[in-house]
């Protein structure tokens, strides 16, 4: 889908398709920028028995496309597609 932006550029919605939850910190910034709320913070234990949280796409169909989460995300996280 191409929009138009303010100045009337074209402006193409790129959605989410993945978070690569072995570079993210769980710093919650996604999260908290999110409009749809399509993350959430989960944690899991590795073999040594410590926890490690991270983030989660949970309602990655509500994505709009805006991008505002790979603004935020300090460690290059998401992938999004047209």
């Amino acid at each position: 889908m191409v929009a138009k932006t303010k100045g009337g550029a074209d402006w193409v919605q790129e959605y989410v398709v993945s978070l690569n939850k072995e570079t993210c910190i769980a710093c919650g910034r996604c999260y908290k920028s999110c409009p749809k709320e399509v993350m959430t913070l989960t944690e899991e234990e590795d073999d040594e028995g410590e926890e490690h949280k991270f983030m989660i796409l949970v309602k990655e169909a509500e994505c709009i496309g805006c991008k505002v989460c790979s603004k935020v995300c300090s460690k290059g996280c998401f992938t999004h597609a047209a």
